[in-house]
C-alpha cells in the first residue's frame, strides 16, 4: 500500500468520511501570524521556488496533507493548531505522510517527532550532519566534508550568532545532525507509517539572513571556496522532495537544461583594464563564449588614481561590446567607502554630481547615464567595487532602471544561486525585482591589501582550486560565477582560457551574467503542475501559453523505468514539443 493510500485509509477510520482524492506534490503548511512566523514562512517559499520544487502554500491542514510531503512553516508551538488539525496532522504521518518541520517547541508535538524536549539557544556555531550521506535520503546531496558540516556564524567575532533548537531525544529517534555541543539538530522517527523529520533551524536564520549578507561572518572564506552553508538547508529540501514525491518534478536551476554553468565577468576598474579588456573579449568570442564587463566611469582624479574613464579608452569597451559582450557598470569612484554613502537622491546627472560628496544614488545612476550615452545602450548589470553593499543599494539599483547585481561574493551570502533581492538590507523588506548573481571566484583574495590569488607563479593552484568549486556547485546543480580583473594579458588571460575550453562540455552552459540573469528572471514566471491524465500515465502542464514561454528553460522530471517521459502541455492545452536528455535518475525536457 503506496503512502497516500495508506493515510487515505486511515483517514477514512479516524473520521468516518470518504477522504478527498491524494494530489501530487509538496504542501507547505504556513502556521502561526507573528513576525517570526510569516518570516519563516517566506524563507521557506524562497527556498522551494529557488530549487524549482513547485508546491502549494495553505493554512489548512486538511488541504495540506492531500500530499505526500508536507513541510511546515512557522514555529510549532502547542498553541499553532487546534487539537483537531493536531490529530489531523498525527493521522497523516500514521498514515504513511512525510512531515518536515523547523524549531519544533510545543511538547503536544514531541510524540509525533520522536523527541522529549527543546531548548533554544544562539551559541550554536556549527552543525554536523551525518556520514556517510546515504544514511537518509535527506541527506543525498551532503556529500562533501564543507556540506557535511556548515556554519552559523564566527565564535571568534561574535558570542551569539542565530537562534536555534536543540532538541533530546526519545530512544528510537535518529539523530542526522548534531551541534557542536553534542545535542541534537535535525531527528527523524518512524510515527507508524510515516516519518516526521525535526530541524532545529529554522530557513529564516539559515537562509533568508545570509541573503542580506547579516550572517554572523559565517563565511569560512570570502572568496574561491566551496562555500554552501546555506545552500545545505535548501538540499535537504530537495533530497526529501526527490524521496517523497513521485515523479518528482523540478524547474531546472541553469540554462538549456545543462548540468552546470560557468558565468564568466571582468572588472574594469584600471586604467590599463580599458585596452586589456578587448583582449579578453576577443579570446572568448574565439571560444564561443561571452562575459560581463563592470566598467568604473572614473573621469575625475583623486587620491587614489587619474580619471581613467576618457574618449579613448571608452573606444575600446565600445569594442568589446561589439563582439556581443555584456557591459554593466562597476560605479563612478570605485570607493573603498562605498557602502558607508548616503543613499542620496535620484534627481542626479554627471553635471551635477559631486564626487566629493557621493551618493549611492550618485554612484549607481551617473555611472548608467554614462554607459548609456557612450555606448548606446541601456545599462542593466552593476557590481559595487570591492563588492561592498550598501543597505539601500537593491532599492536604488530597482529605481534606476537595473534589473540585476553582483555586489556579493557566494561565500558571503551562503549560496552559489541566483536569488531574488530584497530591497533593504533588513528583515521584513520587500522583495526586490533586482536578480542577484553572486561571485564564487575571483583572481583576487577579495581583500583590499591582499590582491594576490592569480599570479604567474600560481596558475595552476588557482586553476585546481576553482575547478575543484565548479565540480561541487555541478553536484548541486548551481552556477560559478568567475570574476577575472583585466590587467594582465600573459598569465590571467590563458588562465580564464584553460578554465574555459576544460569546461567545455556537452553539459556545460558557459556566458555572461546578464543570461544568467535573465534565465533567472523568466523562470520565476514559469509554474508547472503535474497531472495523471486518463491513459494512466503523467503529464506536465505549464502556465504559460506556447507563445509566452521564455528561452532557455528546462525542467527536470523523475525518470521512471519503462516509461516515456511525460508530456508537456501549455495553459490552453497545447501540446509543447520538448527536448529531452536523460540524466541518472533524471530526464531534462528542454522547452523551446
Amino acid at each position: 500500500m503506496t503512502r497516500l493510500l495508506a493515510g487515505a485509509a486511515l483517514w477514512l477510520a479516524v473520521t468516518g468520511a470518504r477522504a478527498p482524492a491524494p494530489e501530487w506534490g509538496v504542501a507547505v503548511l504556513e502556521v502561526g501570524s507573528s513576525r517570526d512566523a510569516l518570516q519563516e514562512q517566506l524563507a521557506l517559499r524562497d527556498c522551494l521556488e529557488l530549487l524549482g520544487i513547485p508546491f502549494l502554500a495553505t493554512s489548512d491542514v486538511a488541504v495540506a496533507t492531500r500530499r505526500p510531503l508536507v513541510f511546515i512553516g512557522g514555529i510549532l508551538l502547542n498553541t499553532q493548531l487546534t487539537p483537531a488539525e493536531r490529530e489531523t496532522l498525527y493521522a497523516y504521518v500514521e498514515g504513511g505522510g512525510v512531515v518536515l518541520a523547523t524549531q519544533v517547541q510545543g511538547n503536544k508535538f514531541f510524540p509525533l517527532f520522536g523527541i522529549a524536549g527543546a531548548t533554544t539557544s544562539r551559541t550554536n556555531f556549527r552543525v554536523s550532519f551525518a556520514t556517510p550521506s546515504p544514511v537518509d535520503p535527506a541527506l543525498r546531496y551532503l556529500n562533501r566534508p564543507e556540506e557535511q558540516t556548515v556554519s552559523l556564524g564566527d565564535p571568534k567575532l561574535y558570542s551569539e550568532t542565530v537562534w536555534s533548537t536543540e532538541y533530546a531525544v526519545i530512544p528510537g529517534t535518529q539523530v542526522l545532525a548534531r551541534y557542536e555541543n553534542g545535542t541534537a539538530a535535525l531527528t527523524v522517527t518512524a510515527y507508524g507509517r510515516g516519518l516526521a523529520y525535526a530541524l532545529g533551524l529554522g530557513f529564516k536564520e539559515t537562509t533568508l539572513i545570509p541573503r542580506l549578507a547579516r550572517s554572523f561572518e559565517a563565511a569560512r572564506r570570502w572568496i574561491n571556496w566551496f562555500e554552501p552553508s546555506g545552500d545545505v538547508f535548501r538540499l535537504l529540501l530537495r533530497g526529501l522532495y526527490e524521496d517523497s514525491v513521485h515523479p518528482f518534478l523540478l524547474v531546472h536551476t541553469v540554462p538549456e537544461g545543462k548540468r552546470t554553468g560557468l558565468c564568466l565577468s571582468h572588472d574594469v576598474d584600471a586604467r590599463e583594464a580599458f585596452r586589456n579588456a578587448l583582449t579578453f573579449a576577443q579570446m572568448e568570442a574565439g571560444l564561443g563564449v561571452r562575459s560581463t564587463f563592470f566598467v568604473t566611469t572614473k573621469y575625475f582624479r583623486d587620491s587614489t588614481d587619474i580619471g581613467y574613464y576618457t574618449p579613448d579608452r571608452v573606444q575600446w569597451i565600445r569594442q568589446v561590446k561589439a563582439l556581443g559582450s555584456d557591459v554593466g557598470s562597476h560605479s563612478v569612484s570605485h570607493s573603498f567607502a562605498f557602502e558607508r554613502f548616503p543613499t542620496g537622491s535620484p534627481a542626479i546627472d554627471s553635471a551635477r554630481y559631486d564626487p566629493k560628496r557621493p551618493t549611492v544614488f550618485g554612484e549607481v545612476l551617473v555611472s548608467k547615464q554614462l554607459l548609456d550615452r557612450d555606448l548606446k545602450q541601456q545599462t542593466r548589470g552593476f557590481r559595487a567595487g570591492y563588492l561592498l553593499y550598501p543597505d539601500e543599494l537593491l532599492r536604488v539599483l530597482e529605481e534606476a532602471g537595473y534589473f540585476f547585481d553582483s555586489s556579493v561574493s557566494a561565500q558571503y551570502v551562503l549560496t552559489n544561486f541566483p536569488y531574488f533581492g530584497f530591497r533593504r538590507r533588513a528583515l521584513g523588506s520587500e522583495h526586490s525585482k533586482i536578480v542577484v548573481v553572486p561571485v564564487a571566484l575571483d583572481d583576487s583574495r577579495g581583500e583590499l591589501r591582499i590582491r594576490n590569488f592569480l599570479t604567474a607563479g600560481t596558475v595552476e593552484q588557482a586553476l585546481r582550486d576553482w575547478t575543484e568549486v565548479i565540480r561541487a556547485n555541478t553536484e548541486n546543480g548551481a552556477i560559478t560565477c568567475l570574476l577575472i580583473h583585466p590587467t594582465d594579458v600573459t598569465y590571467k588571460l590563458e588562465t580564464e582560457r584553460r578554465l574555459i575550453t576544460a569546461n567545455r562540455r556537452e553539459d556545460t552552459w558557459i556566458g555572461d551574467m546578464g543570461a544568467v540573469a535573465r534565465f533567472w528572471r523568466d523562470r520565476a514566471r514559469l509554474r508547472p503542475a503535474l497531472h495523471h491524465n486518463a491513459a494512466g500515465g503523467v503529464e506536465i502542464v505549464l502556465n504559460l501559453r506556447r507563445g509566452e514561454l521564455p528561452p532557455g528553460q528546462a525542467l527536470a522530471v523523475e525518470a521512471q523505468q519503462g516509461r516515456p517521459a511525460p508530456s508537456v502541455k501549455d495553459a490552453a492545452g497545447s501540446p509543447i514539443p520538448v527536448r529531452v536528455r536523460a540524466d541518472q535518475d533524471r530526464v531534462y525536457l528542454v522547452l523551446p
